[in-house]
């Protein structure tokens, strides 16, 4: 049990057992001569002597009694709340789900107290009339289990730390785009929380993996780049927290892009890159021929502009090097693969940037 459950669980036994030996006992002693004061629970008590327990008594009885439980169990809530901000998120939720069945019972141990105690009460202390609970309007399981709720909302329906806020799942108003690793864009418009260096999402059936991209789109309509460092998936607690991602992210180094420019796949023999552009790519295949690199070529030129500025720059003359190739009768391999490498380097010091990944994997395809 919670450090939580375990408080509460003691305290109401303790107060059980009060309202037993006081509370309870006293309405026994209305009748004598002496008056007997009762705690209303409303400030004021109330005084009673030399009555019986009937009429106008028997119906401050349970008004009383109704009245105690209502603000008793709205104190246990006010409680909670305040013991709640103490604890991690698992113990939040583990201490709501005890307090459900602590203060139920708690609830139903004084309603058949009360219950038993009005049978005995309008007795003669030899017989007694039957249980009579018409009376009894106070706290019912369902209002219980809605106050609960209403603590769970604000306390454990919240991913944990994101970005070192703890935010409610309703409040998850980005959308982001997962883009594999491979250029396959697998799902748009994912409702998530997006903060510096965590992504949190509910789309617990996403294949999040280690440098998998998440494209975050901005109003004014680029997009950020975050790479999967870690997934962070979380099983969740049944009843109370939902099964989550909270993705470790890094932003990628380079210029946010267009939303539309990452549309492609980069892998297997049918490797192609369309970017902003007409799919007329080439497959790429190992050995470089005239036709091949051409099609690598038409590729690039038709992304390079997603690249960062510096990038474009470097890599101009290493591409015009494999142009003239392409272009002459007999091209030459050592410039070709010279060419290749260079282009190669350049584009890896683009860190993060899904088009120079993609040219990337397509040299690697031509050279290894």
């Amino acid at each position: 049990m919670t450090p939580i459950g375990s408080r509460l669980s003691a305290s109401l036994n303790d107060e059980y057992l009060r309202m037993q030996n006081e509370w309870f006992f006293k309405w026994h002693h209305i009748g004598g001569e002496h008056a007997v004061e009762i705690d209303s629970f409303r400030g004021k008590p109330i005084v009673y002597g030399g009555i019986k327990f009937s009429g106008s008594a028997r119906l401050v009885y349970w008004d009383t009694i109704q009245h105690y439980l209502q603000s008793k169990i709205g104190s246990i809530f006010d409680s909670l709340e305040e013991e709640l901000t103490k604890y991690p998120l698992e113990i939040r939720a583990e201490a709501l789900n005890e307090a459900r069945s602590i203060v139920g019972q708690f609830a139903e141990k004084m309603r058949r107290a009360a219950i038993e105690k009005d049978r005995i009460l309008r007795g003669d202390g030899i017989k007694f009339p039957p249980e009579d609970a018409g009376h009894w309007r106070g706290w019912h399981s369902g209002e219980i289990e809605a106050g609960l709720e209403a603590l769970r909302r604000i306390y454990c329906d919240l991913k944990q730390d994101v970005g070192g806020v703890e935010v409610l799942q309703s409040l998850m108003r980005d959308k982001v785009s997962l883009v594999k690793k491979d250029g396959t864009v697998f799902r748009t418009n994912i409702p998530a929380t997006v903060s510096s260096g965590q992504i949190t999402t509910f789309a617990e059936d996403l294949p999040i993996e280690v440098e998998d991209h998440f494209l975050r789109e901005l109003p004014n309509g680029l997009v950020d780049d975050y790479i999967v460092i870690d997934p962070g998936y979380h099983s969740g607690i049944t009843g109370a927290i939902k099964p989550h991602y909270q993705v470790k992210v890094r932003r990628s180094d380079a210029p946010a892009a267009l939303p539309q420019t990452i549309i492609a796949n980069f892998h297997g023999a049918n490797s192609r890159m369309n970017v902003n552009s007409t799919d007329n790519s080439v497959n790429v295949v190992s050995g470089i021929s005239g036709e091949h690199l051409a099609g690598f070529i038409s590729q690039v030129r038709a992304s390079m502009s997603a690249l960062p500025a510096e990038h474009q720059e470097a890599i101009a003359e290493p591409l015009a090097v494999l142009e003239a190739e392409a272009g002459s009768k007999a091209p030459s391999q050592s410039k070709i693969y010279s060419a290749l490498l260079m282009i190669r380097r350049i584009v890896e010091g683009a860190s993060g940037n899904l088009v120079a990944s993609g040219i990337t994997d397509l040299i690697r395809q031509m050279i290894r």
